[in-house]
């Protein structure tokens, strides 16, 4: 198959598996040697990919471009001005000038709204260059914050890190939303210790539905707000596209076990094998229970 990126990355299997699963990514030719992991997928979620696996920890490199990508590259070598633009874009990524990305990271991530529209007010904004950027500013604005103890900011690449730190006992602060479901599916089961549940066992909910709500009923029949404390799982649905070389019993094997590296509670499964360009697809469909909780802390 001509279209497909090869990538390199250190992470584990489970976790890069899930990522891309999640992100409804077919994955390519999964192998892992030692502590890196090695996959493919087309070209077109090459970008996808890269925004997934955009945390520094994962370290991910693109192994091997597409046909089409080395034979485009190819020509394009022939047109020096193509060339000479391309070199003055890479430059401009490498030194530092382009903030491809803003991210905040830190236990006052939450306030990662707020930071980032501080920071293109001092002069920063994804995609464009920084030479305006007023980084002590910045910090200063952002230490102003309520709760705020910390600030850093640091060019890492193409990206603008801001850490920002919070108070201990503002982090430490309960949930007083009501509990949603994160995947949609049916309720296998559902506890309300504080709060009262709004969906039963068999219930058909979608990601973002009640499950409990931050109430409770009175003999009156009327409505008291309160904490919510409790959890929910939820039967989801999900499926897995692998490509092998050819349909074998180890590549049934491993192509199976992939569904519990996306989930350690899983249901039922099942396959299928078609022929595609250059070897076979395998099809994994399977069911898995989902947990969901809050306060229980």
């Amino acid at each position: 198959m001509n279209n497909i990126v090869e990538f390199s990355i250190t992470c584990p299997p489970e976790t890069a598996l899930k990522k891309l699963t999640k992100a409804n990514i077919a994955v390519f030719k999964l192998k892992k040697h030692g502590s890196t992991l090695t996959f493919g997928v087309l070209q077109e979620y090459s970008e996808k990919v890269f925004a997934i696996f955009s945390h520094p920890c994962y370290n991910i490199t693109v192994k091997r471009h597409s046909a089409k990508t080395r034979a485009l590259t190819f020509l394009k070598r022939r047109f020096g001005l193509v060339i000479g633009a391309a070199v003055f874009v890479c430059a401009a990524a490498v030194s530092g000038n382009v903030v491809m990305r803003i991210k905040v990271t830190g236990n006052g991530s939450y306030l990662s709204e707020r930071i980032i529209s501080i920071a293109n007010e001092c002069g920063a904004r994804e995609w464009s260059l920084c030479k305006k950027l007023d980084a002590p500013l910045l910090q200063a604005k952002i230490l102003a914050l309520p709760d705020v103890n910390f600030c850093s900011v640091q060019r890492e690449g193409a990206y603008l890190i801001i850490d920002v730190r919070t108070e201990e006992e503002h982090t430490a602060k309960v949930n007083y939303q009501p509990l949603k479901a994160d995947v949609s599916g049916e309720v296998y089961r559902i506890v309300a210790i504080c709060g009262t549940a709004e969906r039963a066992q068999g219930d058909k909910v979608n990601a973002g539905d009640i499950l409990i709500g931050a109430y409770e009923l009175t003999e009156e029949g009327e409505s008291n707000p309160c904490l919510v404390v409790g959890f929910a799982e939820i039967t989801a649905n999900a499926s897995l596209s692998l490509y092998y070389d050819k349909e074998s019993e180890e590549n049934t094997e491993e192509a199976l076990k992939a569904a519990a590296l996306y989930s350690d509670r899983i249901v039922s499964q099942s396959y299928t094998v078609a022929p595609c360009d250059g070897g076979v697809k395998y099809d994994v469909t399977f069911s898995y229970i989902e947990t969901v909780a809050i306060n229980m802390e």
